[in-house]
């Protein structure tokens, strides 16, 4: 939201306002300030700040709510200075050179108590003689947070009497609340300040009476909607214009601009006039029905909106409008009277006038009754909550020197951020919301956290807790970077995913209102969005990207109880290289693979063996017939396999790609934390090699061989591999060779050649005697 820094000056009535101590301000507020950029206002100078606020702040995305907001954080705030300028009252600025009336706020909340109309009381400021005036501009100063004080005192019976007159005609979508006509007007160009602003707010003025309502949306928030009275009669077929909130036709066309139309189907709302589509409720009007220079009447219309069917809308039409994202906002009925004397305050300023209302005594119950939109909103209105002073104590720590927050202090609070204190005790008090809270605060410690925040995070000190060593990483925790450690050395990539992704089974953990279609579910399983990953990179670079992921996971046990898992996964395999002197380059096979999750497992030196057992009917992401799960003692450890052909084909990426997911809990449980790695003396004398050549039948295994050599050529003999195999002439058929490698190492000396060659004598001479073998010299 744009806002200009002399603006809020003028508000406020603080001129020496600076620009660090705002922004500082409304950064501890849980603000943030996007960018600063300089304007020309009223020809100066003037800095305008984007803000930006999280979305259950709706309240603060106009005018009247952010000043409140400001207000609020600096009288609320016991340790920064208040500005000694700011007045009890704001202003509702006509213009840049405004004169201010002090209204005495003692007399004035006197009024109130004694239960003097309001709205008469307004009225009378506006024809009161004392009132200076600059180019026929009159000034109305009043504080929104007594607006708010006085509407909660108010029964919304009163005011909606007020603003319906006829014609109210409820859907599930939009409910007309009142429609009212001017008298005959000239349309003349909007005033000077009012264009200026909406410049400031990057609007582009249309240079008529739109402006104005534009300009109110900027300061309220509320959403009016203008038509040419001339135009919308042309429409009758009767003398009664009657509204009709429906569905509209398929395949229905409707003109936004002097050149664009948009197809429209039965999923859209639409306002129509004897079956004339005049607008798109909530979002924009028929072309032709807009005011323009020729318009002689006015007909100024306000309905309330479901704002989920909004946003819904939104998407289907692929449209977003000025008027769709105030309506996407939650409504306030208790600003609604508040911005409609404020609009006709506006037109009168500007010679519009409009005919006088004639209330309808009926039109209330006939909403309280009927309408499921009202009746919401009535719910909400009635909300209360109780808050405990020892809570907020106990919460919110130590602040000034160490001292807790007393009740006097905290029912301050309440009563700066516009809470009704409903009932109070010594111990606790029941409050209720600010019309503008409703939707964002809901529990007790949603409120404490406004407390917190408007006096500033940083005024409060840590929670000092006792017999507590700091530092401290749990075993799971110890584990995880251990394997995490495995993975990376091994040239592995970790992934991070977000835990909320879209729908896609039915037994997934659902959010109860999601923000977006995409998030909307808890995940099954990290592997999904690994496999999205590797896919990617694939089509990218054409490389298979080896990964792993380190979460948690969330599954049903039964209908009503949920589990969260802290799970391993990972997807790796498919890269094509050469692994070994007698093959041609391939990926690893499923064995190897294997072998790298046990070498893994032996490497956590845990308290159980591992077991391996073959996985029937598996999830889609496993082989059905290369999937196995591991077992550690009578628990389910995890899953290990090859991807699924279907997936892998889908995904195009090769298929000797392997997955696994390990669950951490129950790894934790059997891995010895005190020692997870083994420690193998180290020998500082060299190892001796020496190689052996034998002419061995083929029905022979070498794997048999390797075992025999190991046996006989202990305790010296550290490793045996097989190096060289040869099949062609001159050996003869049946027949191959086939060359060793041993290293022999001692712990106390250095070994020389001839201890070496008597140790092989003895195992040359028993594989002659006892298999067809021959020794090679």
């Amino acid at each position: 939201m744009y806002i200009s820094l002399k603006w809020i000056q003028e508000i406020i009535g603080v001129q020496n306002l600076t620009l660090n101590g705002l922004i500082d301000r409304l950064t501890l507020a849980g603000f943030e300030i996007e960018s600063i950029t300089s304007k020309k206002y009223f020809e100066s100078s003037d800095l305008i700040l984007d803000i930006d606020f999280t979305a259950n702040r709706a309240d603060v995305s106009n005018v009247r709510g952010l000043i409140s907001e400001i207000i609020t954080l600096f009288r609320s705030n016991f340790f920064l200075e208040t500005p000694i300028n700011i007045r009890p009252l704001i202003l509702f600025d006509t213009q840049s050179n405004i004169s201010i009336f002090d209204l005495d706020p003692n007399l004035y909340l006197k009024q109130i108590k004694s239960k003097v109309d309001f709205k008469s009381l307004t009225k009378s400021l506006l024809n009161k003689k004392s009132y200076k005036s600059i180019d026929n501009y009159k000034v109305c100063q009043l504080k929104y947070s007594l607006w708010e004080w006085y509407l909660q005192k108010k029964s919304l019976n009163k005011i909606i009497k007020n603003l319906t007159n006829t014609k109210v005609l409820d859907s599930k979508d939009c409910i007309t609340l009142y429609n009212i006509t001017s008298k005959k007007v000239e349309i003349k160009s909007s005033p000077y300040w009012i264009k200026n602003r909406l410049l400031l707010m990057g609007f582009n003025p249309i240079n008529n009476i739109i402006d104005t309502i534009n300009y109110l949306m900027v300061e309220t928030g509320q959403v009016f909607f203008a038509y040419d009275l001339g135009i919308l009669k042309n429409f009758m077929t009767t003398r009664n214009l009657v509204f009709l909130a429906k569905r509209a036709t398929d395949k229905s066309l409707f003109q936004i601009s002097r050149s664009k139309t948009i197809l429209l189907n039965n999923e859209i709302s639409v306002l129509t006039v004897n079956n004339k589509i005049i607008s798109i409720p909530g979002f924009i009007q028929n072309y032709n029905t807009i005011i323009n220079r020729n318009t002689s009447y006015i007909l100024l219309q306000y309905n309330f909106y479901d704002s989920k069917k909004i946003k819904k809308l939104s998407k289907i039409l692929n449209l977003r409008t000025d008027y769709s994202i105030k309506s996407e906002k939650e409504i306030d009925f208790n600003v609604l009277e508040q911005s409609y004397l404020r609009l006709m305050h506006l037109f009168w300023t500007q010679d519009i006038k409009f005919e006088n209302e004639n209330s309808n005594k009926n039109k209330f119950e006939y909403l309280k009754n009927y309408s499921y939109l009202f009746s919401k909103y009535i719910k909400q209105s009635e909300k209360r909550i109780k808050i405990s002073y020892q809570n907020i104590k106990e919460l919110t720590g130590p602040y000034n020197n160490s001292n807790t927050l007393n009740n006097f202090q905290i029912i301050r609070n309440l009563k700066s951020l516009n809470f009704k204190i409903y009932l109070q005790t010594n111990k606790n008090c029941f409050v209720l919301i600010p019309s503008t809270r409703k939707i964002d605060l809901e529990r007790e410690v949603d409120i404490i956290e406004e407390i917190v925040r408007v006096i500033g995070f940083n005024k409060f000190k840590p929670l000092r807790i006792l017999n507590t060593k700091f530092g401290y990483l749990t075993k799971i925790e110890k584990l995880k970077r251990r394997i995490r450690t495995y993975f990376l050395n091994l040239g592995f990539n970790e992934s991070v995913h977000s835990i909320l992704m879209k729908k896609q089974y039915k037994n997934e953990i659902r959010l109860q209102n999601p923000l977006f279609n995409e998030s909307s579910v808890l995940r099954l399983s990290l592997l999904n969005g690994l496999v999205e990953k590797v896919k990617v990179n694939n089509q990218n670079s054409g490389e298979i990207f080896e990964t792993f992921e380190s979460g948690r996971i969330y599954k049903f046990l039964s209908a009503r109880q949920k589990k969260e898992i802290e799970v391993m996964s990972g997807v790796f395999g498919g890269q094509i290289f050469h692994s070994a002197w007698d093959r041609g380059n391939s990926s690893i096979n499923w064995f190897e693979a294997k072998g790298i999750i046990e070498t893994l497992i032996e490497k956590l030196n845990l308290s159980l063996p591992i077991s391996w057992s073959p996985r029937e009917n598996c999830r889609t992401n496993f082989h059905p017939n290369l999937t196995t799960n591991l077992f550690i003692g009578e628990q389910k450890l995890g899953i290990f396999g090859q991807i699924h052909p279907t997936l892998a084909f889908k995904n195009n990426i090769p298929n000797k790609v392997y997955l696994f997911e390990i669950n951490m809990q129950i790894l934790s449980r059997f891995s010895d934390s005190k020692n997870l790695i083994k420690y193998i003396p180290y020998s500082s004398y060299p190892i001796s090699y020496i190689d052996l050549s034998f002419i061995v039948n083929k029905s022979i295994f070498s794997y048999e061989i390797k075992q025999i050599i190991y046996r006989l050529a202990q305790p010296l003999l550290k490793s045996v591999s097989l190096f060289d195999y040869y099949s062609n002439k001159p050996i003869k058929e049946g027949y191959c060779s086939l060359s060793f490698k041993l290293n022999f190492q001692s712990d106390t000396r250095t070994l020389s050649n001839d201890e070496v060659v008597e140790i092989t004598r003895p195992i040359i001479l028993y594989l002659e005697k006892h298999y067809d073998i021959t020794f090679q010299e």
